[in-house]
């Protein structure tokens, strides 16, 4: 049986990466899929420090998932969700070792190497830090 994790940040770039995941599982071998979406410390701390409404921003983070979404259930294809906080490179492999993923799918927002020195990248960290297989899409 595959397992996939596809790591989900909400962007359009992850829309793309379930694409791909589609084209891996297509062949009608039984699959695991699990999408996770990490919730920043910091931003939630933020979020917190603004006095958004924590209901609000759950749906918000509901919301960015539904491309996702849409992606799979277009594709018949059955997966599970993980919304999680934390670190998201960090918090993304240990939901991968946790949840003994064959490979991890994440998307990539094609920084440059002066913006990912400066900024960091999550797809970068986790191809660094991760033990199995990780496929970046751009």
């Amino acid at each position: 049986m595959k397992s996939i994790l596809l790591a989900s940040d909400g962007s359009p770039h992850v829309s793309k990466a379930a694409e791909h995941v589609v084209t891996l599982l297509k062949g009608g071998a039984e699959y695991r899929l699990m999408v996770v979406h990490v919730i920043d410390h910091e931003a939630s701390k933020h979020d917190a420090w603004l006095g958004m409404n924590p209901w609000a921003r759950q749906r918000e983070r509901e919301e960015k998932l539904k491309p996702v979404s849409n992606v799979f259930e277009e594709a018949g294809l059955a997966y599970s969700v993980n919304l999680t906080k934390g670190d998201p490179a960090e918090e993304i492999i240990l939901c991968a070792q946790k949840e003994n993923v064959d490979m991890i799918v994440i998307g990539s927002r094609g920084l440059n190497t002066i913006q990912e020195l400066m900024l960091g990248s999550v797809s970068h960290k986790v191809v660094q830090k991760a033990d199995r297989p990780v496929l970046v899409v751009r």
